[in-house]
Parts: C-alpha cells; structure tokens; sequence
C-alpha cells in the first residue's frame, strides 16, 4: 500500500517536473521568435534606409497613414515630428498629377488594375518638387474585393526622370537637326545640282541638233544615250529630294502628301496602298504632322522592304486630343519581342512618337502581316481640379 502511494506521489511530481521543462522550453522558443523577429525588423529597417525606401501603410477609413522614419528623410523632413496624413499627402501632390494619381489609386482599390505603380511628384520641406515612385500592395480585401489595407513604398526617382528627360531634349535636338540638315539637302538638289543637270540637258539636246553632230549617227547616238542617262539621274534625285523633306507637307498638309506619298510607292513597287483619311482634316503643329508622316514613312518601308507585303492600308483620324495614325500590312509579320529598339526603324519610330508627346502600338505575327499605331497629341489636356484634395497615400484617391 505504501508503495503505491509512493509511486503514485513520484508520478505526479514527474508530470509537474514534466509541464514546467515544456513551459520553460516554449517559453525559451517564444523568446527566440521574438528575438528573431527583432532582428528581422532591424534588417528591414536597415535595408529600407539603404535602399532608400520609404514605407507606406493605408488602411480605407483612416485620416492617419502609417509610415517609417525614411518617408520624412525623403521629403526632407525629421522623422521626430512627422506624422502622415492622407490631406497632408494630397496637399503635397503637385496639381497636374492629383487627377492621374487619384484615378490609378482608386482602379487598384477597386480591383480594375491587377498592380499599383504611380510616378508623381512631391513636394518637399524646402519648397520643391522632386519625382517620386510608389509601389503598392492589398494585404486586406473585403467580400466584395475592394482593398481595405494597401501597404507600399515610395522611392525617389527625381535624378533618374532629370537625367532621362535631358536624353530627350538631347534627342529632340538631335532630330530637329537632322530634320533642317534634310530640308536643306533638298533644297540643295533640288535647287542647284536639279537646275544645273537641267541646264546639261539643254544643251546636249542643243549639240545633238546641230549640223555636224546630225551628220555623225554614232554621235548622234551617244548623245541620245547621254541624254537618257541624265534624264534618269534627274528623276533620281528629285525623288530624293522629295524623300529628305516634302516640301508639299508645309504648304497642303499632312493627308495630300501622304495620298502623294502612298500613290508613288505605289507605282514604285506595284503594290496597292489604300489611304483613308479625312479630306478636310485641320492643320496641326509642324512637330505632329512631321513625325506622323514619317512614323507612315518608315512603316511603309519597313513593310515592303523586310514583310513583302502586297496591300497595306494607311488609316489617318483624329479620336479626341489625339490624332491616330495606322499603317495596316499584309506581310510576313515577325516576332516584336525579338526586335532591337537601337534607334534605327522601330527604335527611331517610336523615339519620335514619344518625343512628340504620343505612344506607339506595334502588333505583328509570323505570318499575319504587321499593324503599327501611333496616337499623337494634338490638343492640350483637360485638368480636372475637382479632384484635388480626394487622393488617399500611396498615389491614390479616397474615393472607395
């Protein structure tokens, strides 16, 4: 009897020696996961202030939008007294970019765009603007999958959009220059060497009408052949000179000299080239209208010199603010993916779209011709300051 109260005694204390090692072991675990968690969030912290990275918390109801310490240095701002708000943020957004940054934010909220990504500008402590990029992500959704929590980062990209946009002055430089160099090289053909192998072309038909060249056949032959080689090299270069820079584009508009165009390559290269366009279309800037007829230029090239297309279509129309430019081929397509944008053909095209203010869709199949879309500005956008002051952190609108 004894003994078995003993044992029994020895078991429980066993048991309760049992529960307090587990404690003090789970106890021990939780510690380590608090420390490890610790230190997770020193990295973080320490990555975020490497990198740059400032971090962002919405949460949809909230006037209050978390933030870490990097936010203020970014803005220029000290961390101790800087507390985020959404109206601090939209009263830091710069006017041109509330309507845009609002309209981005809000899509995402709603689940329209699959990413939010939004470049704007801020301004800073010291009065300033600078570029910023803002990256989010939904940690939170309700039923219907609207976003309720969207976590992000800013990132300055002022130095970047400085730089880049020095390139494109560069750029448009660039081919403002090239573009007076080939007017002034038609000019020149045209002008002079056209007018003096006119001039050569008079006078052989002069020699070839006198008395002793009449009476000499085989003179009279090679006469006539020179006359022939001279007609075909004035023909060749009035073509190039039309080439470099039609002069009938400044002075009849975009839609005479694209029919003029379109007509020529055709009986260039027995190809059927449609044109549709509107007779009546209004006069543009010299920058639209240029970079329009050569986009068309180029396409037509590319079609018949590398598709072998037999019809192409040329589409010219104006949707809104924008004037749509279309060059449609039935050729044998390739791959865009593979394509080296190194400005020259599709590189030089869509620099001269984009320089214009415009885009450039380009949509090509093995085997299913090519279809190249420009859309140029044509008219100033609308602001719409109604917008101000509704955008939530993170580049978006509180319009949920």
């Amino acid at each position: 009897m004894l003994v078995a109260v003993l044992c029994a005694i020895l078991g429980a204390m066993g048991f309760v020696a049992g529960r307090v090692t587990a404690r003090r072991g789970a106890e021990r675990r939780m510690d380590a996961a608090e420390q490890a968690l610790a230190a997770s969030e020193t990295r973080l912290r320490l990555a975020m202030r490497v990198t740059g990275l400032g971090l962002w918390d919405y949460r949809a109801g909230e006037e209050h939008v978390g933030s870490n310490e990097e936010v203020a240095r970014l803005l220029g701002y000290d961390p101790a007294g800087f507390h985020e708000t959404r109206a601090a943020f939209v009263e830091r957004l710069h006017p041109d970019d509330r309507a845009a940054v609002r309209a981005c934010f809000r899509e995402y909220l709603q689940g329209v765009r699959a990413d939010y990504a939004c470049e704007f500008r801020m301004r800073t402590a010291d009065g300033g603007y600078r570029w910023f990029r803002s990256v989010g992500q939904a940690v939170e959704r309700d039923p219907d999958g609207t976003a309720q929590r969207v976590v992000g980062t800013y990132l300055d990209i002022d130095d970047q959009v400085r730089a880049m946009r020095s390139l494109s002055e560069l750029s448009a430089r660039l081919i403002a220059v090239q573009e007076a160099e080939r007017g002034r090289l038609a000019r020149e053909l045209h002008d002079e060497v056209g007018q003096q192998l006119t001039a050569l072309r008079l006078n052989l038909h002069a020699l070839s009408r006198a008395e002793e060249v009449s009476a000499a056949p085989a003179l009279l032959r090679r006469l006539e052949d020179c006359r022939g080689i001279l007609a075909d090299t004035l023909a060749g270069i009035r073509d190039r000179a039309l080439d470099l820079r039609p002069p009938m584009l400044d002075d009849m508009g975009l839609v005479p000299t694209l029919d003029w165009y379109c007509r020529r390559q055709e009986e260039r290269a027995g190809v059927c080239i449609m044109l549709s366009a509107p007779a009546d279309l209004e006069r543009f800037a010299e920058q639209i209208e240029l970079t329009a007829f050569r986009m068309v230029q180029e396409a037509v090239n590319n079609a018949l010199r590398h598709g072998g297309a037999q019809t192409l279509e040329v589409v010219v129309k104006v949707e809104a603010a924008w004037l749509i430019v279309e060059v449609v081929d039935d050729g044998g397509g390739f791959d865009p993916r593979a394509v080296r944008y190194d400005g020259f053909g599709l590189g030089a095209m869509r620099e001269r779209v984009t320089l214009a203010g415009g885009r450039l869709e380009v949509e090509s199949f093995a085997g299913a011709g090519t279809r190249i879309r420009a859309g140029l500005p044509v008219r100033p956008p609308v602001r719409d300051e109604s917008t101000d002051g509704q955008a939530a952190v993170g580049g978006g609108a509180a319009g949920e």
